[in-house]
């Protein structure tokens, strides 16, 4: 069983990183959003912009 399970998880690790970066993408993306003053029409911008600055700050670690 615990075999079964480090396989799982060294299966799963890249997955997870995506959920976080994921994750981070999402929230940085609602802040520039909040910064910007709630002003709709800026979403892909926004998160592009998350996105860029999220993947940059992993590919430095």
């Amino acid at each position: 069983m615990s075999k079964e399970k480090n396989n799982i998880k060294r299966g799963n690790s890249s997955g997870i990183d995506r959920e976080i970066a994921q994750e981070e993408i999402r929230a940085l993306a609602y802040q520039l959003f909040c910064e910007c003053g709630c002003a709709h029409g800026h979403d892909v911008e926004h998160w592009l912009e998350a996105e860029r600055r999220v993947l940059t700050r992993h590919q430095g670690h």
